[in-house]
Formats: structure tokens, C-alpha cells, sequence
């Protein structure tokens, strides 16, 4: 169950909070359990940030609010991410550096984080490159607070969903200022990627351009949004896949996957 509320109150009982950042706006999802009907709810909220220097305020405060929360867990949009096999860095964070700037070239050193999908078929390592205004403000607010890569959130998604029919599964969390993609196939993660443009126009090349790189059909794909989208966005992706659904009843499910 969701709801817009924000403050708390004797009935909730807090299990965890949800930070994300795109940015330019902070993101949060705050998961608890009412004491009454014992089932876990999420309220939600935002705040744009215009300078960046108002961000560990902004952190400040959702601290001041949610102080009785022991998880936190955050995460970034949008962020330069590259998967490798395993068996290709072999524990090797230097190689993981290798491997990243390879990708995506960095104009300056970036701290990085890795998250190892062992459970998973060729058990793919997501490397991520760091927002460090963001890793810091969150880390002064929330000190036992951990970190998550959201494409590789994403792709836990779509391999359970690709373990049950036979096509290439596309995740997409889509919001205003761009997206993140995740791929899988029979079980593997096959591609992972994000847009900086929000446009359904935009969107939807991210996800053929994938597809022809890998040599997809249309035919073979299903798509699956992280969340109700707009109608444009809808629109754009029906023309073009016949296979297309929303995971949950609200633009939060992506945010709210933080807490799986």
C-alpha cells in the first residue's frame, strides 16, 4: 500500500529509508508498518536542490525527520555504469577501474562502487562511478547508511522477470531528466545503460539502439517500466513493442525497489 503522507505518527512503525538523487532533486521513500492492519506502506517525497551546496541541508533535514529509521539505503540516477564478468576482474578493483574508464572515459579520477550479482548467471560485477557531493552529504546525515547501484537494482528485476518467458527483458526507469535500463535474457544480464534526456523520443532510442547492437528483433522484447509513465512516454513505446507493461500503480516503483 502507498501513500502520500509524510509525517509520522504513533501507528507507524519505521522499517527503513529510501534516498535517491538525480542530480537536481533528492528523492526519498519511507517504508514502515502500520501497527494496526501490520502491513508495510511507503510515503513518499521529493525536494529540487538549485545549487548543489543546499544538499547536505537537504539531508539534514530528512534526518530531522526521519531519525528513528535505522536502514537507509541510497542510490544515484543516471549514473556512468559498466558490468564485466566476474571471471574478467577476479576480485581486481584495479581492473574494475580499467574496465570503467574504458566505457566511459572520465575527464577526472571518480570513486567508484562495485556490486557483485553472485547469485546470477556469468555473475556480472555493476561498477559505478560516484557522485561525490552526493556519497558525502549522504554519509554526514546517515552514517550506517548503504549504498546500491540502481541498474543493478534494476536488473535483479528483469532476470527474475526474463526466468519466466522467453524474450529479451528491458527494465526502464524513466523520469524527467533521463533513465536507467536494465537487460536480460533466459536469466542473464545482458545490458545495462541510462539516458540523460527524459524525452519518450529519447528513451525509446537508448533502448533500440541496445537491441540492434545485440541483434534483437522488436518481436523479441518485452518491456516493462519501473512505475506508471506518462501517456507520451506510452505512446511512443506502443508504436514501436507490442509487449509493453507497468510494474506497480505509481512513478515510485523504482524507488521502491531499493527496499527488495
Amino acid at each position: 500500500m502507498e501513500t502520500g503522507a509524510t509525517d509520522t505518527d504513533s501507528r507507524k512503525d519505521p522499517k527503513g529509508l529510501f534516498l535517491r538523487w538525480d542530480g537536481r532533486e533528492v528523492q526519498w521513500a519511507w517504508m514502515f508498518r502500520d501497527s494496526v492492519s501490520q502491513e508495510s506502506e511507503f510515503s513518499f517525497g521529493h525536494r529540487a536542490v538549485s545549487k548543489i551546496s543546499m544538499l547536505p541541508e537537504v539531508l539534514r533535514a530528512l534526518k530531522g525527520r526521519f531519525s528513528t529509521v535505522n536502514e537507509v539505503v541510497y542510490t544515484q540516477r543516471f549514473a556512468r555504469t559498466t558490468i564485466v564478468p566476474a571471471i574478467v576482474l577476479k576480485d581486481d578493483s584495479e581492473a574494475a577501474e580499467k574496465w570503467f574508464k574504458l566505457h566511459h572515459a572520465p575527464a577526472t579520477d571518480v570513486g567508484l562502487r562495485i556490486r557483485h550479482l553472485e547469485s546470477i548467471e556469468g555473475e556480472p560485477v555493476f561498477v559505478e562511478g560516484l557522485d561525490e557531493d552526493w556519497e558525502e552529504s549522504v554519509k554526514r546525515s546517515f552514517p550506517q547508511a548503504q549504498g546500491v547501484i540502481q541498474s543493478a537494482v534494476l536488473m535483479q528485476t528483469a532476470i527474475s522477470i526474463s526466468r519466466q518467458i522467453d524474450v529479451w527483458v528491458v527494465v526502464i526507469d524513466a523520469g524527467k531528466r533521463g533513465a536507467d535500463f536494465a537487460a536480460s535474457y533466459r536469466g542473464n544480464a545482458v545490458w545495462s545503460g541510462h539516458s540523460l534526456k527524459g524525452d519518450p523520443e529519447s528513451i525509446l532510442y537508448s533502448v533500440v539502439n541496445a537491441m540492434h547492437r545485440n541483434g534483437v528483433e522488436q518481436d523479441g522484447v518485452a518491456v516493462r517500466f519501473a512505475g506508471l509513465i506518462g501517456q507520451d512516454l506510452h505512446a511512443v513505446f506502443k508504436r514501436f513493442f507490442s509487449d509493453t507493461e507497468c510494474l506497480g500503480q505509481s512513478k515510485w516503483e523504482g524507488l521502491k525497489l531499493l527496499s527488495k
